[in-house]
């Protein structure tokens, strides 16, 4: 998120609302992000850590095989 933004997904002045936002997964998408970019971002940021991807997961998704619009994985 950081990367592709340059903001921490979450911000908060209070530590308790900062918490919130965590777990209702509540963080500002830009309009200039990809829809790949947000779907890896929304799996990643998912409240439960156990539905978070894997790194292998992770370099797999479509976000990062695609090269120039073509798909690296076939």
């Amino acid at each position: 998120y950081t990367a592709l933004t340059g903001h921490a997904p979450f911000e908060a002045r209070h530590r308790p609302e900062l918490y919130r936002s965590i777990r209702g997964a509540r963080y500002p998408l830009s309009p200039q992000l990809s829809p790949r970019a947000r779907a890896l971002i929304a799996h990643m940021l998912h409240p439960d850590p156990a539905a978070r991807p894997g790194l292998a997961a992770v370099l797999g998704h479509p976000f990062l095989t695609q090269v120039r619009g073509w798909d690296t994985r076939g």
